[in-house]
C-alpha cells in the first residue's frame, strides 16, 4: 500500500547538476552567463586559447539579456563527508515533494581491504590541500593535462571545458558537488575507475577531433544530451542484493555500477554473518583477474564512444533544446551517465499512478487495494530480485512484506516508507529500491507493532540457503535442464510463508491475549419481499490459534437479535464479507457493536467460493475412497462424502453457511495458512441462542447486565472479571463459554453444584490443583501449532513435559477425589486418557537433549535411515581429515591442528601452525593469524571440504524432514491430547466457581431448584456480587426479591431516580445467572425454578450507526421481548415510553405491561415513572406494586435514599428533589415543584370527573380488554396459544383477574 502522505519538507538547495541542465528556454533568471577570462590565470594560453576566448565572447553575445545583475555560477555546497555517511541523504524534487533516499551508509566493518584503501584515499583527497592546477590547451580544446600528482585528483572531476578552465577554482568546486550527489553509490568503485575513465574519455575525444568545427561556439551546438536508454544496464546483482550464485558459464563478468556500489554501500543493519553467506555465493565474482576488469573497462569505453558519436551525428541548432550545451562532449557523456543513473533510482513509474490489476484507480468503484498493476515493460527491466519481489507484492499490495535476506528481514519501497513514517525505522536504499531492515530475532516484535497499527504483515522466507542454491544449480546443470529465466534461478528462492492479520494469528509470540480472537466470515440472503425483516445469515467463526471452526445458519429479525448475540459472545478481530452482500441494517449493526480495532476485509464478487464451488472444494480437501457410496438417501450425505467432517455435512443444505465457509477457506488460502488449519478437521455447529438447551442471554442482555464487557468496552466490574478465576489459558476460554450459556436442566445444575461444594469443603484439593496447573503452557494452542508444523522445538519439548506432568497430576487428583460426597469430579478425572504411553512413544524417536540445547531434534539410531546414511558419510569425511592432518604433521615435523569458525560452514578445516613457522607447502594460502597461531587453507583439502559442506547441508535437510515426521507422529494422537486438555479445562472452571463462591462473602447459599411448569424466583437478602468487591463501596443494602409462585409474576417498580431500581433489577438477573452456573449466590436463601432466557430493555441511548433514535431503540427491544419471551423467561423493562409525549408514552407502557401480565406471563420487572399505571393495574392479580423506599424533608428539599425494595406505590418520582441534588438553582426547583403539584391535581380531578360522567370509565380500559378477550375467545374469534402449558397459564390468570375485579366491585 502507498505510505501515508506527509507534509512537504522545506525546499533545499538544488544541486548544480540541476542548475546547469536547464536549457536556454528556461526563465531568464535561471540562465547562466560567462565571465570574461582573467589574464592572470591564463599565462600558458597559446594562439588557440585566444581564438577560443573570442569564440566564447561571441557565443555569450548571442544570449538574450537575463537580469540587471550578471549571472554567475552559484557556489556549491562544501564536500560534506559526514552527510555522505549518514543513513539517508534526503533529496527533494524541484517542486519540493519528498523523494525516497537513494544511498546506503558505508559500514566500515564490512569493507574489504581494497574498499578500506579507497575510503582512505577519499579521506586524503578531502583533508589534504590541493595544489594549483596547471591547464594546457593544445589544438584540441578538449584535451587537458594536469601537473599535480594523480592521487590528489580525487576531489575534482576528470574533465574540464576551455570555457570553465579560466575559472578553474570555481569549476573544481562545481564539479565536486555535482559528483557528491552520486558519490554514495559510486564510492566503492570510483577510485580505481577514475584513471581508466579519464583515459577512455580522452580516446573518445581524440576520435571526435576529426570533424571539429572552426569555432568553439559552432562545436558547442553539436553536443546534445544523449537519449536515456530504454532498458537498464545489465545489473549483475551483488551478493548483498540478490544472493547471486556464481555462474560457471564464463570466467569474466562485467559489473554494472549499481551492483558494484551496492556491495560497498551495505546498510549498517546488515551483519557480518549475512555478508559471509552472501560472499560464499558470489565468491567467483570477487576473484576475477585484473585482465577481465581492464577488458570490461575497455568495452564500457567503446560503448560510451559509440553513444557520443551518435549524439554528435544528430547535430542540433545553437544550444537550442540541449540541457547543458556549454559542456564539452566528455562532460556531456559523463553527465548523461549520471542522469541515467538518477533516472534508474527514481521511484518506479507504476507507483506514481497506482492502479489495481484491473486498471482501476483508488476511489473508483470496484478498486481492489490488494493488487497492483505492473506494466509489461517494467517486468523486462527488473533485476532477478526485483522480479522476485514484485511477483509477490503485486498480489499483496495492501500487505507489509518482510523479505528474508540472510539474518535480516527487509521492507522495500512503499512498505519501507511506511515503516519509516510509523516507527522511524532508518530508511536506506538497495540499488534502486528504498529499504528498511530489522534483525531476524526481532521479527515478531515488529510484526506485532505493524499489526497494532492495523496493517497486514507478510513473511517471505528463503526456501534454501546459498549453498543449497548452488547445489540445486549444479544438479540442474548435471541433468541438462535449461531454465527459461536464468536470472531467476541464480538467486536464492523465496516464498510467501504466511500473512499475519489480527484475526488469524497462530504464533505464540504474537498471541498476547489468552482469550480467543475470532475471524468471522458472514453471508446474508435477503428475504423474498425485500423488507429485510426475515433475512437469512450464514456465519463461519474461526479461532485460528486452535483451528476451531463454528458454523451457524439462522433466519433473523429486523433487530438482528441472533446476529448481535453471536457477535457479542465471540471476540471478533476480523470480519470477512463480500462487497454488496450485507444489507444496510446489518452493516449499521456490525459497525455499532464490533470493536474499533476489528479489521474489515471485503472480497470482490469474483472472489471467494460460491455454494457449488465450496462443495467441490470440500470434496477435494477431504477426498473420499473410490469404493465409497455417497448416495445413502440422506440429503446432506448425498451432497458431500462421509470423509467430510460431520458438522459440515449437517450444514450442507444451508446455502448461506456453506458460502460463508467458502469465503473463509478462500481467504485462508490467500494468507497461505489454509492447509494446516483445515486439516485439523475441527468443525462444530454453533447456535448463538441455543433455546431449550440452556439459559439464553441475548446480545442486549450481555451488554445491559455487563456480563462480558462494561459500557466502556473493558472487563472492569463485569461478571466475567468477578467469576473468571481460572489458572490455565484453555480453562479461561472454556469459562467464557460457560458464562455465555449457563445451565438449565436441574440435574446438570445439581451435579455441578455438588462438584463445587466438594472443592470448597476440601481445601487441599484446590491447592493440589493450583500446584499442578501452575506453569502449564497453552497446550490447546501448541497442539494446533504442532499439527501445522509451526512449533518451536523448545515449545514441543515443553508440551511433552507438561503432558507427563498432567497425566500424573490428574491421577493424584482422582485419588484425592475418591473421598468426595459427589462422584462428579472423580468421574471427570477417571475419564481422562493415560498420556504416558503416548509421550514415551514420541520420546523414543529422538535422542535426549538438555533444556539449553534446543536447536534441533536428532533421531535415534535406526529411526531415520536417511539421517543415518548422511551421518556415516560425514563421519567418514571427518576421519579422512584427521588422517590428512597426521600426514601433514609427519611431512612438516610440527604439531598441527584444525580450526573452525564458531558459526556456519564458511571457514572450516583451516590448518593452524605456530606463528613463527614459515616453511608451509606451496598450495597453502594464509587467511589470518594471531600472535601465537597462523591459519592456512590447504589446497589439497578443498575438494573434501566442499563435500563435507554439502553433506552437512544434507544433514540439515534430513533433520528438518525428521522434525516434520516427529510432529506428524505426535499429531496422530491429537484426539487423545485434546481430550485430556478438555478434562483439565473443565476442572479448572469448577475450581474457578469454587473460588468465586468463597470470594462473595457472607451470607452466601447454595440455591435450591424446583422443577415447575412456570418459572419463579425467591431470593432473601440478595446482594449484587460485583458491587461487593468494589473498594469504593463500604456497605451494600440487601433486598428480598420474589417473582411468581404464590405472588404476581410482574413487579411494577416505582420510585425516584437514583433510588436503586436498576441495581435491583440487574442484581436479580445476576443472581439467576450465578445460580444456574452451579455456584453459590450472595443471598441468605435462594429458591427458584430454572429460567430459560433473560431479556432486557434498559437505559436510554440512541444508536447513531443504526439510524435509530432513543425511542426507536426502546421499541425495537420491546418488540423483541413480546415476541421471544415465554412463561419461563425473566424480562426486565426499565422506563419504557420516555422518548415520546406523555400520553403516547403512558399508553405504550400500559399496553406492553398488560400484554406481559395477561398473555406473555413471563417473570418481569417493569420500572416506570408513570404513576397512573399503578392505579390502572391495581386490580390485576399478576402485577405487584413495588417501590424503592425514601425519606423526604420538604422544607430543605432533601431526599434520603434507603435503597430498600418494599411493597406499595411510591408517593412520587420526586423529580424536583433529584434536581436539587443535581445542583439546579433553588428558585428553579421551587417553581418546578409548584407546577408539578398543580399538574398532578388537575390530572386527578379530570379522571374523577370522567368516571362520574361515564359509567364505563369505572372499569379500567385494560380490564375491559380482558373481558373483551374472553368474549371473543368464547365466540371462537380468538384462539388460545398452542403451547399447552401457556394455555393453562393464560386461562388461570384470566380467571383470577375476573374474580379479583368482581371482589373489588363488591367491596
Amino acid at each position: 500500500m502507498p505510505p501515508k502522505p506527509k507534509a512537504a519538507e522545506p525546499m533545499k538547495q538544488k544541486s548544480l547538476t540541476a542548475f546547469f541542465s536547464k536549457g536556454p528556454n528556461a526563465s531568464a533568471s535561471a540562465k547562466p552567463g560567462f565571465k570574461a577570462p582573467d589574464a592572470s590565470k591564463s599565462k600558458t594560453l597559446g594562439k588557440s586559447a585566444s581564438s577560443s576566448s573570442l569564440a566564447s565572447e561571441s557565443a555569450s553575445k548571442e544570449l538574450p539579456p537575463s537580469s540587471p545583475m550578471p549571472p554567475k555560477t552559484p557556489i556549491g555546497k562544501a564536500y560534506d563527508r559526514h552527510a555522505l555517511q549518514s543513513s539517508v541523504a534526503a533529496s527533494t524534487t524541484s517542486c519540493g515533494a519528498s523523494t525516497p533516499p537513494s544511498s546506503d551508509p558505508i559500514d566500515v566493518d564490512m569493507l574489504s581491504d581494497d574498499d578500506e584503501q579507497k575510503q582512505r584515499d577519499v579521506k586524503k583527497s578531502i583533508t589534504k590541500p590541493t595544489g594549483k592546477r596547471k591547464v594546457v590547451i593544445e589544438d584540441s580544446d578538449e584535451e587537458i593535462t594536469e601537473t599535480r600528482p594523480t592521487k590528489h585528483r580525487d576531489s575534482s572531476h576528470r574533465n574540464s571545458s576551455p570555457t570553465v578552465a579560466v575559472q578553474s577554482r570555481a569549476k573544481k568546486q562545481r564539479l565536486s558537488v555535482a559528483m557528491s550527489e552520486d558519490e554514495d553509490e559510486e564510492e566503492a568503485i570510483a577510485r580505481p575507475r577514475k584513471r581508466r575513465l579519464s583515459r577512455a574519455i580522452t580516446d573518445e575525444e581524440d576520435e571526435d577531433d576529426d570533424g571539429v568545427p572552426s569555432s568553439f561556439s559552432e562545436r558547442l551546438t553539436q553536443f546534445k544530451k544523449s537519449p536515456a536508454k530504454k532498458g537498464r544496464n545489465s545489473r549483475a546483482s551483488s551478493d548483498d542484493d540478490d544472493f547471486i550464485i556464481p555462474s560457471d558459464d564464463s570466467d569474466t563478468e562485467i559489473k554494472s555500477i549499481k551492483s558494484s556500489s551496492s556491495r560497498s554501500s551495505r546498510s549498517k543493519l546488515s551483519s557480518e554473518d549475512d555478508f559471509d553467506e552472501d560472499e560464499d555465493e558470489d565468491s567467483g565474482k570477487k576473484s576475477k583477474p585484473s585482465k577481465s576488469k581492464a577488458s570490461a573497462t575497455k568495452k564500457s569505453a567503446g560503448r560510451a564512444s559509440k553513444k557520443a558519436s551518435a549524439a554528435d551525428a544528430s547535430g542540433g541548432s545553437g544550444g537550442g533544446g540541449t540541457g547543458f550545451s556549454f559542456l564539452t562532449a566528455a562532460e556531456q557523456r559523463e553527465q548523461g551517465k549520471k542522469d541515467e543513473k538518477k533516472a534508474a533510482e527514481s521511484p518506479y513509474g507504476f507507483l506514481v499512478n497506482i492502479k489495481d490489476k484491473d486498471g482501476r484507480k483508488p476511489g473508483q468503484e470496484g478498486y481492489d487495494p490488494r493488487t497492483l498493476y505492473i506494466p509489461s515493460k517494467a517486468w523486462a527491466e527488473f533485476t532477478p530480485f526485483e522480479k522476485q519481489f514484485w511477483e509477490i507484492k503485486q498480489n499483496h499490495y495492501d500487505t507489509i512484506l518482510f523479505f528474508q535476506k540472510g539474518k535480516f528481514f527487509e521492507l522495500y519501497e512503499d512498505d519501507a516508507r511506511i515503516g519509516h513514517q510509523e516507527f522511524d525505522l532508518k530508511l536506506t536504499s538497495r540499488v534502486k529500491m528504498s529499504m528498511v531492515g530489522v534483525p531476524e530475532m526481532s521479527f515478531n516484535f515488529w510484526v506485532a507493532k505493524f499489526l497494532g497499527k492495523g496493517y497486514k504483515v507478510g513473511r517471505v522466507e528463503q526456501s534454501e540457503t546459498a549453498l543449497g542454491a548452488e547445489m540445486r544449480m549444479a544438479a540442474s546443470k548435471g541433468k541438462g535442464k535449461v531454465s527459461e529465466d536464468k536470472g531467476k534461478d541464480k538467486i536464492v528462492r523465496r516464498e510467501l510463508n504466511k500473512v499475519y492479520t489480527n484475526g488469524t494469528l497462530i504464533d505464540a509470540e504474537l498471541l498476547t491475549d489468552e482469550q480467543a480472537g475470532h475471524c468471522i466470515a458472514i453471508s446474508e440472503t435477503p428475504c423474498e419481499d425485500g423488507s429485510n425483516e426475515r433475512n437469512t445469515f450464514g456465519i463461519c467463526v474461526l479461532d485460528c490459534a486452535t483451528s476451531q471452526f463454528n458454523l451457524s445458519a439462522f433466519q433473523d429479525d429486523i433487530c438482528r437479535t441472533k446476529l448481535e448475540t453471536l457477535m457479542r459472545q465471540v471476540r471478533a478481530k476480523e470480519l470477512v464479507f463480500k462487497k454488496g452482500n450485507l444489507s444496510v441494517p446489518t452493516t449499521r449493526l456490525l459497525k455499532s457493536i464490533l470493536p474499533a480495532a476489528c479489521l474489515w476485509t471485503s472480497l470482490r464478487s469474483v472472489e471467494g467460493f460460491t455454494y457449488s464451488s465450496t462443495l467441490e472444494e470440500l470434496k477435494s480437501l477431504y477426498k473420499a475412497d473410490e469404493d465409497e457410496d455417497m448416495m445413502d438417501g440422506d440429503e446432506a450425505d448425498s451432497l458431500l462424502p462421509t470423509t467430510v467432517p460431520s458438522s459440515i455435512r449437517e450444514m450442507a443444505s444451508s446455502k448461506e453457511a456453506i458460502e460463508s465457509l467458502g469465503s473463509m477457506i478462500w481467504y485462508l488460502r490467500q494468507l497461505n495458512i489454509d492447509k494446516h488449519i483445515l486439516s485439523m478437521r475441527n468443525f462444530n455447529i454453533y447456535d448463538p441462542m441455543k433455546r431449550g438447551e440452556g439459559l439464553t442471554l441475548d446480545g442486549q442482555t450481555l451488554a445491559h447486565i455487563e456480563v462480558l464487557q462494561n459500557n466502556e468496552g473493558t472487563e472492569d466490574g463485569t461478571l466475567l472479571k468477578l467469576l473468571g478465576r481460572c489458572v490455565t489459558p484453555f480453562g479461561k476460554r472454556l469459562f467464557r463459554i460457560w458464562l455465555c450459556m449457563p445451565l438449565r436442566e436441574i440435574s446438570t445444575i445439581n451435579a455441578r453444584q455438588d462438584a463445587v461444594q466438594d472443592i470448597m469443603n476440601y481445601g487441599t484439593f484446590e491447592a493440589e490443583f493450583t500446584e499442578l496447573a501452575k506453569g502449564l503452557p497453552d497446550l490447546e494452542r501448541i497442539v494446533s501449532r504442532i499439527h501445522a508444523k509451526n512449533c518451536r522445538i523448545k515449545d514441543f519439548l515443553k508440551v511433552l513435559v507438561a503432558f507427563k506432568k498432567l497425566s500424573r497430576g490428574m491421577n493424584k487428583l482422582a485419588d484425592a477425589s475418591e473421598g468426595f460426597e459427589s462422584k462428579s469430579i472423580l468421574g471427570l478425572l477417571r475419564g481422562s486418557p493415560d498420556l504416558l504411553p503416548h509421550v514415551k512413544h514420541v520420546e523414543d524417536m529422538y535422542q535426549p537433549i538438555s533444556e539449553k540445547d534446543t536447536d534441533e531434534l536428532v533421531p535415534r539410531k535406526g529411526k531415520d535411515e536417511a539421517y543415518d546414511t548422511i551421518m556415516a558419510e560425514i563421519e567418514g569425511l571427518e576421519k579422512e581429515f584427521d588422517d590428512e592432518l597426521e600426514v601433514f604433521e609427519e611431512q612438516l615435523e610440527i604439531k598441527l591442528s584444525f580450526w573452525h569458525s564458531a558459526q556456519g560452514n564458511k571457514e572450516i578445516y583451516l590448518i593452524e601452525t605456530p606463528a613463527s613457522f614459515k616453511k608451509v607447502p606451496k598450495d597453502w594460502t594464509k587467511t589470518n593469524s594471531t600472535k601465537a597461531k597462523a591459519r592456512y587453507i590447504a589446497g589439497s583439502l578443498q575438494k573434501k571440504v566442499r563435500q563435507l559442506k554439502e553433506a552437512r547441508e544434507n544433514r540439515n535437510t534430513a533433520i528438518k524432514a525428521f522434525k516434520s515426521r516427529l510432529f506428524a507422529e505426535f499429531d496422530t494422537d491429537r484426539a487423545v491430547w485434546l481430550r485430556a486438555i478438555r478434562v483439565f479445562a473443565e476442572l479448572d472452571c469448577l475450581v474457578s466457581l469454587a473460588k468465586s463462591s468463597s470470594a462473595i462473602g457472607e451470607p452466601a447459599c447454595r440455591p435450591e431448584f424446583v422443577d415447575d411448569e412456570a418459572a419463579w424466583v425467591d431470593f432473601e437478602q440478595l446482594r449484587h456480587p460485583t458491587l461487593l468487591l468494589s473498594t469504593s463501596l463500604k456497605t451494600f443494602i440487601p433486598n428480598d426479591v420474589k417473582l411468581g409462585g404464590d405472588v404476581g409474576k410482574i413487579a411494577l417498580l416505582t420510585g425516584p431516580n437514583m433510588a436503586g431500581k436498576s441495581t435491583v433489577m440487574r442484581m436479580t438477573a445476576t443472581g439467576v445467572i450465578m445460580a444456574q452456573l452451579g455456584m453459590l449466590v450472595p443471598a441468605s436463601r435462594a429458591r427458584l425454578s430454572p429460567v430459560d432466557a433473560i431479556i432486557t430493555r434498559m437505559g436510554a441511548y440512541d444508536n447513531m450507526f443504526s439510524n435509530a433514535s432513543t425511542f426507536k431503540v426502546e421499541l425495537d427491544e420491546c418488540c423483541k421481548i413480546l415476541r421471544d419471551a415465554t412463561p419461563k423467561s425473566l424480562v426486565i423493562l426499565d422506563e419504557l415510553g420516555r422518548g415520546t409525549s406523555t400520553y403516547d408514552g403512558m399508553a405504550i407502557a400500559g399496553a406492553v405491561l398488560h400484554q406481559l401480565a395477561t398473555h406473555t406471563l413471563s417473570l418481569s420487572f417493569f420500572a416506570t415513572h408513570y404513576g397512573s399505571l399503578t392505579d390502572d393495574f391495581s386490580y390485576h392479580p399478576n402485577i405487584r406494586n413495588m417501590h424503592m423506599s425514601t425519606m423526604i424533608n420538604d422544607e430543605r428539599q432533601e431526599l434520603v435514599f434507603l435503597f430498600k425494595l418494599i411493597k406499595g406505590v411510591a408517593e412520587s418520582s420526586f423529580g424536583t428533589h433529584v434536581a436539587n441534588i443535581a445542583g439546579v438553582p433553588l428558585e428553579v426547583v421551587e417553581r418546578a415543584d409548584v407546577i408539578s403539584k398543580k399538574f398532578a391535581q388537575q390530572f386527578k380531578e379530570r379522571i374523577k370527573n370522567k368516571q362520574k360522567s361515564d359509567a364505563s370509565s369505572k372499569l379500567p380500559i385494560y380490564a375491559q380488554a380482558d373481558f373483551a378477550y374472553l368474549v371473543k375467545l368464547a365466540a371462537g374469534q380468538f384462539s388460545l396459544p398452542e403451547d399447552p402449558i401457556r394455555q393453562k397459564e393464560v386461562l388461570m390468570r384470566l380467571k383470577a383477574t375476573a374474580r379479583r375485579y368482581v371482589e373489588m366491585l363488591r367491596s
